[in-house]
């Protein structure tokens, strides 16, 4: 999710959830910090409420309950847990609170060995997504909360399950272009491929804090689309050469890249552990 300064009083209460206050957008809609309501029994004191933009039918809600559930019995520690869903007009659900932020808002400075490692559990996450069937959509810093030992993977892409008429250049934000494989906007479908290329431009944002377009304009996907369908993404400078080269080999045409995010996860741990242990020294 993005933090983002937001004009305006959250709601008292979102459905049975007591609000706190807004955390800030997401592709899609927003996300609130909120109490959980008893019937659900947990011992978090907060939960992270997504509230999707616009109305949704039973129909829409029933497909994203479904994914969510899917998601839910996917078994990874670098997964978000998934609590609750609800349609209350909109649709929500709620999922377990990260109080450390994400790559893309941190609560604190990161050093190297902490952004490489955030991203080594969001690739582990992709790829237990990916031994179940499926895909997670939106891979991008923002999604990838941090913990005390790394990270977890967020926001599972439920757009396109909650209006599945929309074409993924409606759905997609300008924030979330850069991460995009070109692949996707020519029509291809999601695959562990698109997400592979996905963790490689996210490793690329969060260690140089640089896109592989430049700055992307920002509030317009189409313009941020036309860039990217127009242009050769470039690797930042200030990656080491085992970085620069993993992220290049993530980049690479569809059928050259690693074949699984569990090698692309293997690979940065080793990095992160490096990193981690130069920083100890």
């Amino acid at each position: 999710m993005d933090a983002v300064g937001l004009v305006g009083a959250a709601p008292a209460t979102i459905a049975d959830y007591q609000v706190v206050r807004v955390l800030g957008e997401g592709n899609n809609g927003r996300f609130y910090l909120a109490r959980p309501p008893a019937r659900l029994g947990l011992p978090d004191e907060y939960v992270a409420v997504k509230v999707f933009t616009g109305t949704h039918s039973e129909q829409a809600y029933e497909r994203g309950v479904r994914e969510l559930r899917a998601f839910a019995q996917v078994a990874s520690p670098y997964l978000v847990r998934v609590y609750d869903a609800v349609l209350q007009d909109s649709f929500l659900y709620a999922m377990e609170y990260c109080p450390l932020g994400s790559l893309a808002a941190p609560a604190r400075p990161l050093n190297r060995g902490e952004v490489l490692r955030a991203v080594a559990h969001a690739a582990h996450a992709a790829h237990a997504l990916h031994e179940a069937g499926l895909t997670h959509g939106d891979i991008k810093p923002a999604n990838i909360l941090l913990t005390e030992d790394g990270g977890k993977l967020s926001d599972l892409g439920l757009a396109r399950y909650l209006a599945p008429g929309v074409t993924l250049t409606g759905m997609a934000s300008a924030a979330s272009v850069e991460y995009l494989d070109p692949a996707l906007l020519r029509g291809e479908r999601p695959s562990r491929a698109t997400e592979v290329f996905a963790l490689g431009a996210t490793l690329n944002r969060a260690l140089t804090g640089t896109g592989l377009y430049g700055e992307l304009p920002d509030g317009e996907p189409l313009l941020a689309i036309r860039r990217v369908m127009s242009a050769e993404p470039a690797i930042a400078p200030g990656l080491t050469d085992e970085e620069a080269a993993l992220v290049s080999e993530c980049l690479a045409p569809i059928g050259q890249r690693p074949v699984t995010a569990l090698q692309v996860a293997e690979r940065l741990d080793r990095l992160a552990d490096a990193a981690l242990g130069a920083a100890r020294a």
